[in-house]
């Protein structure tokens, strides 16, 4: 019993470095192949996962129950799979969920030229219209300047605030490059 203990906490504390690792260095950091998308199953945080799954549960069973080995080694590797699935489960959730198409994309859309789809009245909200990433997207937009900005003009997205672009006139940018 001496040895598992030592196994289930050399597995705990690896997976905690391992843990530490990922989310400094990065999951791409690791990984030999770059060309290939990385797999959800095998990837340093799910191992990193795994084996804190392994080492919390069978530590404790290990130092504090009279289980036998086989069954300590089970229950220790059935946790460490939940941990796996409950990291993949949460992390799938995150990056798939529809945040809108502001979400990620406000720093990227800084710059971006786009088209007044509903005239943009001094001092008002209006419209503009942009394509990112293949997709064709609509959102409130109020001008920079205190003009008026007819439908068809062509704009620069200068930022994004609580969901209302502000724009300038892309003459006027042009002129500044």
């Amino acid at each position: 019993m001496t040895i598992l203990r030592i196994v289930f906490l050399a597995s705990f504390i690896g997976g905690l470095l391992l843990a530490v690792f990922a989310m400094l260095h990065g999951v791409e950091h690791a990984r030999r192949n770059r060309s290939k998308a990385p797999s959800a199953f095998f990837n340093l945080p799910a191992i990193a996962a795994f084996a804190v799954g392994f080492g919390a549960a069978g530590y404790p069973l290990v130092t504090r129950s009279r289980l036998p080995s086989w069954a300590t080694l089970l229950i220790a590797i059935g946790s460490g799979a939940l941990a796996i699935t409950g990291m993949i489960t949460l992390l799938a959730q995150w990056a798939l969920r529809d945040a809108g198409p502001l979400s990620a994309e406000h720093d990227e859309i800084q710059g971006q030229l786009a088209v007044v789809s509903q005239e943009i009245p001094a001092g008002s909200a209006g419209e503009i219209a942009y394509e990112l990433l293949g997709r064709q997207l609509q959102i409130p937009a109020r001008a920079l300047s205190e003009r008026a900005m007819s439908v068809g003009a062509e704009v620069v997205i200068d930022r994004i605030e609580n969901g209302i672009a502000f724009v300038e006139e892309w003459s006027v940018v042009e002129q500044r490059l």
